[in-house]
């Protein structure tokens, strides 16, 4: 057992289900949706949204921890209920669950009796320390504890656990008297060192101690998510934004939960009396202990930079950084110590049921539906003369992105795949293989029901979302590089679904890749790359690479920007890599409707990813 533990560290692809996972016999499912609607702008609300999910998410990552028991309907996408979606598709045309009993929980008290041999307590954390709640999600999965927020009020969540239904507390991460037990101030409680200054701070201090240095944690596994912080700004993103339902799938896994500021030159809005660069400094400690644990393996990274809540210029109150660079600041530093991100980014970050869809029996292998196009097919369709050339034309070809966050996968692909636009136009879909771990049913629709012109290519960086540049360059790390560790994990993944492709080499700010990160991408991506801050198309240690432009959101100025780059290319062959985000099939083909009617011209045509990177090769070649 020890022996397959430390695999599925160091290969995360192995924590899929297998083909032989047998289907639950019984499935319980709860209707959260109600809580999307109520009004935020009464606190009680919020607090009731809040510490529902809080709980529930809970309560589903320990019952599915070992098989799949527990369904939410809670989150929506593109107009569609998105868990309603999948779950009718498991029922209906693929099968999994066809033979289940549903057994539909009316209320939160009828779960914890259904569930009550799943969990052996609460953990209650401090409202006046935002940081205790990832703590307790942190306690939640390494103790088998469900989290609460004290409030004593008549009514509310910790009122009808602890008051009414007499559930034991375990763990106090407040006084039980309410007040705080994170001061900032002497010593760290239970802890002999001083305290940091900062209550937050010293928070996650003691929970590495506790649970990750002392190796309750799993290796391998982290979840950057906010905490309760929320609460007090509720309504400035979509109210499913407390991404409370993520944390299924991270506290059955029993990862280890942080919410710190990657920024080191100023006050985080969240703590702005902390000593100046607290955060940050507990970032990389935590960052160094989840290394640390996986013993140099990669580190999956659930979550992104709260972007709308904290640390970035569109937060209240606002910091000094805009939310690119806080992205680009938090993926730099968690790539020096093999971190990688499955990117829950706001907008379309809630996700829910990663801890159920985590059981879906995969197949050993997922073939690319389509042959790769080659020489003849090239020369049939005019794009290679007779001679071997390159034709003089513009191809263009379509990174349809962003695909590294598995919330985003498992929205989009019940709207798009059902696009009657969607076959038109070759498309290169830029989903990262490594979402698999948490919506592998996403990965499988979309290839059981691809067009002739759908192509699935690895997103950015691969099999997850890092700088390549940081697995080598390690000025805040100075850990030895992780470039091997991170080929063999992509290899396995790109095999498995039958990927050759990145679409998106995404640099960052750790600096350009260099040669040594090229060839390491040729040994699983020889059909191509596409690059961050190249100028032109080149090839790299055998491997075609194109540097990716973004096209504008409007289909006819989309279609003018291509026109322009073809105009520029003439009396040679042109190539564009154009990477557009959350753009449903229709839209492409208006952007091939455009060129057609008002460039007809400019000779662009659009090609499969195989194509375009295969004639940059032979384009290379003379």
């Amino acid at each position: 057992m020890f022996i397959l533990a430390w695999l599925a560290v160091v290969f995360p692809w192995m924590r899929e289900a297998q083909a032989d996972a047998p289907a639950p016999r019984v499935v319980y499912t709860f209707n959260a949706e109600p809580l999307n609607h109520l009004d935020l702008s009464v606190p009680a609300n919020a607090a009731k949204l809040w510490d529902t999910m809080d709980l529930l998410a809970a309560l589903q990552g320990l019952a599915n921890r070992q098989s799949p028991r527990f369904y939410l309907f809670y989150c929506n996408g593109f107009g569609i209920q998105t868990d309603r979606f999948w779950f009718n598709w498991f029922r209906g045309e693929d099968g999994w669950l066809k033979g289940s009993e549903v057994h539909p929980l009316g209320s939160v008290e009828e779960a914890l009796r259904v569930f009550r041999p799943v969990f052996k307590g609460l953990v209650v954390y401090d409202p006046a320390v935002p940081a205790t709640a990832d703590v307790a999600c942190t306690a939640a999965g390494c103790k088998d504890l469900l989290p609460v927020r004290y409030d004593p009020h008549v009514g509310s969540m910790f009122d009808r656990l602890v008051e009414r239904l007499k559930l034991p507390v375990k763990l106090w991460l407040v006084n039980p008297d309410g007040t705080s037990k994170f001061t900032g101030k002497g010593q760290i409680p239970g802890l002999d060192e001083p305290s940091s200054g900062s209550a937050k701070v010293d928070a996650y201090r003691w929970a590495v101690a506790r649970y990750l240095r002392s190796g309750l944690c799993a290796p391998g596994v982290a979840a950057y998510y906010i905490d309760s912080f929320w609460l007090q700004h509720p309504r400035r993103a979509d109210p499913t934004m407390h991404t409370l339902s993520n944390h299924d799938y991270f506290i059955a896994h029993r990862a280890f939960f942080f919410d710190l500021s990657p920024w080191g030159d100023e006050r985080p809005n969240d703590d702005f009396k902390q000593p100046l660069g607290s955060d940050r400094k507990e970032f990389l400690e935590v960052m160094r202990a989840l290394y640390d644990r996986a013993e140099g393996g990669l580190i999956q990274v659930g979550g992104f930079p709260p972007w709308p809540y904290k640390y970035t210029t569109h937060s209240q109150p606002p910091c000094k950084h805009g939310g690119v660079p806080t992205e680009w600041e938090f993926g730099r530093l968690i790539s020096q110590f093999n971190g990688y991100m499955e990117a829950d980014a706001a907008g379309l970050g809630a996700m829910a049921n990663a801890s159920f869809y985590q059981h879906y029996p995969l197949a050993k292998r997922y073939p690319q539906p389509n042959p790769k196009p080659g020489l003849a097919a090239w020369k049939a369709k005019g794009y290679v003369t007779s001679e071997g050339k390159v034709a003089n034309k513009f191809f263009i070809g379509h990174y349809v992105g962003d695909y590294d966050a598995p919330s985003w996968l498992y929205k989009a692909v019940p709207a798009f795949f059902r696009d009657p636009a969607r076959g038109k136009v070759p498309l290169g879909w830029a989903f990262d293989p490594n979402l698999a771990q948490r919506a592998p049913q996403a990965l499988v629709y979309a290839y059981r029901h691809a067009t002739t012109n759908d192509f699935f290519i690895a997103g950015d960086s691969g099999a997850g979302y890092l700088n390549p540049r940081g697995l080598t360059f390690r000025p805040d790390s100075r850990l030895p590089s992780g470039l091997r560790i991170w080929t063999e994990h992509c290899r396995r993944y790109y095999d498995r679904w039958g990927m050759s492709i990145t679409g998106f080499i995404l640099d960052g700010s750790s600096g350009a890749s260099t040669e040594t990160e090229f060839k390491a991408y040729d040994s699983f991506s020889p059909d191509g790359a596409g690059t961050h801050f190249e100028k032109g198309p080149r090839v790299h240690a055998g491997m075609p690479t194109c540097p990716e432009r973004d096209l504008p959101a409007d289909a006819r100025q989309a279609a003018s920007v291509i026109a322009e780059a073809a105009r520029q290319s003439r009396g040679r062959p042109g190539f564009l890599w154009a990477r557009s985000i959350l753009r449903p099939p229709s839209w492409y083909a208006e952007v091939s409707n455009a060129l057609a009617k008002h460039y007809p011209e400019t000779s662009v045509v659009v090609v499969d990813p195989y194509t375009f990177f295969g004639l940059i090769k032979l384009a290379a070649e003379y």
